[in-house]
């Protein structure tokens, strides 16, 4: 059941996301909110700005719709950082928290700071290998097409290679090729 009217749904602001999308060579964009569903309502367009455009502009139909159907319309999400405090405690052995005590007073700082550090330097590594770790997949993706390619083309050359041979060959067991001494 509907609480509210249809400008409410349509004004809600969503996280946008967009991503680029590739597939034989094309590249395009889409632009998606997770709480209607990637697939369900996303725009699509050749640059960033156009794939917004787009998503904004079928975002209004995909409400309307959801709305004249009286089903329901998912709002945002409230933001989860807001729902933590950035305090939380860790138990760890004796030796593991004097070597982090150790180290945060070589580099002269707290160990709060020390221990915030090294967690976001975690969080921005595992940010990193994600994004490597996709790129490796499309690389391979892409090595592999050329493998195929490459040896689709290897085996044509040697077959015609092969073929020339025979025809020089027959040619030459003709006798109509004469040898010069």
């Amino acid at each position: 059941m509907l609480n509210k009217d249809l400008n409410y749904y349509k004004a809600l602001e969503y996280s946008i996301v967009i991503e680029k999308q590739e597939l034989d060579g094309e590249h395009w964009f889409i632009a998606f909110t997770n709480e209607l569903g990637k697939f369900a309502c996303y725009g699509r367009g050749e640059s960033q700005s156009e794939a917004l455009n787009s998503f904004l502009d079928e975002k209004d139909v995909f409400i309307e719709y959801l709305f004249d159907e009286g089903k329901n319309i998912p709002e945002p999400r409230v933001d989860e950082v807001e729902k933590y405090s950035g305090f939380f405690n860790v138990r760890t052995s004796l030796v593991i928290h004097a070597n982090l005590v150790r180290q945060a007073k070589e580099m002269e700082i707290s160990l709060n700071l020390y221990i915030n550090q090294i967690l976001a330097t975690a969080v921005e590594r595992k940010k990193n290998e994600n994004s490597v770790l996709n790129k490796l997949t499309e690389l391979c993706g892409k090595l592999d097409a050329h493998h195929f390619e490459v040896t689709k083309q290897l085996r044509y050359k040697n077959e015609r290679i092969y073929r020339g041979n025979e025809w020089a060959a027959e040619y030459n067991d003709s006798g109509l090729y004469l040898k010069t001494a």
